[in-house]
C-alpha cells in the first residue's frame, strides 16, 4: 500500500500539523493514572520527527468509552493525565487543549502554536459528533491545521470516526497534504510482508476466548500458515465441538457451530492442546492437569505443561509466528505460565515474531518480552482486520504516493 509518508510532506517549518494517534491507554479507575503507556511511546517516533522538522504538533485522540461513562467514570475519561504522561515522555511540554474538544479557546490555543510547541485535545468522543463522520466537525477540526497525519493504527478500523475519515477527507478538499505516521507506515509493512512472502516455515499461534470472532482471521491464516497452534479459551470449543466433556466451561453454541467447519483441519494444519490446567469453579485454588475429558465442577484455565513443550519446539523450529491471543487466563498468576513461557520462547526465537495486537501485546510487556520481538501491532482489531485483507477507509484518505 503506497501511501505518502512523512518524508512527502515537504516543507514542514513553521506548519502545524494534525495528528490522529491512538492514546487509548488503560487508566487507573480511581486516580485516573495511565497504566500503560505503551501506546503513547509507540507515538513518539512521529512526534519527534515533525518537531525536528519545524513543525508543532496539534495530537488527537479518543480514550474510552465516555457515551457510555457514567458521570464519574466520565471525569477520568478527560486527557489530562495523558497529556501528562506524554510531555513527561516526549520531554517537551505538552499544552492540554480546554474542555471542548473544538470551538474558540481550542482555536486560540492552536494559533497560539510555535514551531516545536505541541497541543493536546481533549477527548474526542466528548464530542458525540466524533463517531458519526460528521462534517461539520471535520471542518472544525480541520481548520486548526496545514497537514494530517494518521499515526493511530489502532483506531484504522474505524471508518465512522470523524478524525479518522471525514477529516483527512475535509483537507484533501482544502488541498492540504495528508500521510501516514512512522507507526503506521511500520505496521503496514510488516503485515504486508507476512502476507506476501513470509520465511517459511511459518507459524501461527491463536488463542483468546472466542473462535466466532476470529474466524475469519483464523480461516486466513490457514491460508498462509504451515502449522496453527490453539490455546486459550477457544481450545475448549474445539474440545467441546470434538464431543469431548470440558466439565464447568462454558462454551456457548455458537462457538461450537463456528469452529465445527474447522474441525477437518486438526491434526493437519491445526493443533490442539494434548494437556491442560484446569480449576474448579468455586475454588481457584483447587486445579489439576487434564488430558482428555475436564472433570465436573472444573473450567479450563490455561495448557498444560506438555503442550507448553510441544508449541516452544514449534516456535524454535519456524522462520516466522505470529501470535494472536493469550493461551490462558494470563491476569491470574497462577495461570499465566502458558502464555509467560510461549512469549518467551518467541522472544529467544531467531525468526521473524509478530504479536497481534490487544491483549497478546499487554501480555508480551507484563512478561518483558515485548522489546525482543520483532513486532508487537498496536492494534488488536485492526490488526485482525488488516490480516483479513479489509480496507480501511481512513488509509483511502491518505494520500497515495
Amino acid at each position: 500500500m503506497a501511501k505518502k509518508t512523512l518524508n512527502d510532506l515537504g516543507d514542514l517549518k513553521g506548519k502545524k500539523v494534525l495528528v490522529r494517534v491512538d492514546f487509548n491507554v488503560p487508566l487507573d479507575k480511581k486516580t485516573g493514572a495511565v497504566k500503560n503507556d505503551r501506546r503513547i511511546r509507540a507515538a513518539l517516533p512521529t512526534i519527534k520527527h515533525l518537531l525536528d522538522a519545524g513543525a508543532s504538533v496539534i495530537a488527537m485522540s479518543h480514550l474510552g468509552r465516555p457515551e457510555k461513562a457514567t458521570p464519574e467514570e466520565r471525569k477520568n475519561l478527560t486527557m489530562d493525565k495523558v497529556a501528562a504522561k506524554f510531555g513527561e515522555l516526549l520531554a517537551v511540554p505538552v499544552t492540554k487543549a480546554a474542555s471542548d474538544v473544538v470551538g474558540p479557546a481550542v482555536t486560540a490555543a492552536a494559533a497560539a502554536l510555535k514551531p516545536g510547541g505541541v497541543l493536546l485535545l481533549e477527548n474526542l468522543r466528548f464530542d458525540p459528533r466524533e463517531q458519526k463522520n460528521d462534517p461539520e466537525f471535520a471542518a472544525a477540526l480541520a481548520a486548526l491545521g496545514d497537514a494530517y497525519v494518521n499515526d493511530a493504527f489502532g483506531t484504522c478500523q474505524n471508518d465512522k470516526d470523524t478524525s479518522m475519515v471525514g477529516l483527512p477527507a475535509n483537507l484533501k478538499a482544502a488541498g492540504k497534504p495528508r500521510a501516514i505516521g512512522l507507526l503506521v507506515a511500520k505496521e503496514l509493512e510488516i503485515i504486508d510482508g507476512l502476507m506476501t512472502e513470509p520465511k517459511r516455515p511459518v507459524l501461527g499461534i491463536m488463542g483468546g476466548a472466542k473462535v466466532s470472532d476470529k474466524i475469519a482471521f483464523i480461516n486466513t491464516l490457514l491460508a498462509k500458515v504451515d502449522h496453527l497452534l490453539i490455546g486459550g479459551k477457544m481450545t475448549y470449543t474445539f474440545l467441546k465441538a470434538q464431543g469431548v466433556n470440558v466439565g464447568a466451561t462454558r462454551v456457548g453454541d455458537e462457538e461450537i457451530e463456528a469452529a465445527k467447519p474447522l474441525l477437518a483441519h486438526v491434526g493437519k494444519k491445526i493443533t490442539l492442546p494434548v494437556d491442560y490446567v484446569a480449576a474448579k469453579s468455586d475454588d481457584l485454588l483447587q486445579t489439576q492437569v487434564c488430558e482428555g475429558p475436564i472433570p465436573a465442577g472444573f473450567e479450563g484455565v490455561d495448557i498444560g505443561p506438555k503442550t507448553i513443550e510441544h508449541y516452544k519446539a514449534q516456535i524454535k523450529e519456524s522462520a516466522t509466528i505470529i501470535w494472536n491471543g493469550p493461551l490462558g487466563w494470563f491476569e491470574q498468576t497462577a495461570f499465566a505460565r502458558g502464555t509467560q513461557y510461549i512469549a518467551e520462547a518467541m522472544a529467544a526465537s531467531a525468526g521473524v515474531t509478530v504479536v497481534g495486537g490487544g491483549e497478546t501485546a499487554e501480555a508480551a510487556e507484563q512478561f518483558g518480552f515485548a522489546e525482543k520481538m520483532t513486532h508487537v501491532s498496536t492494534g488488536g482489531g485492526a490488526f485482525l482486520a488488516y490480516v483479513e485483507g479489509k480496507k480501511f477507509q481512513s488509509l483511502a484518505q491518505i494520500d497515495d504516493k
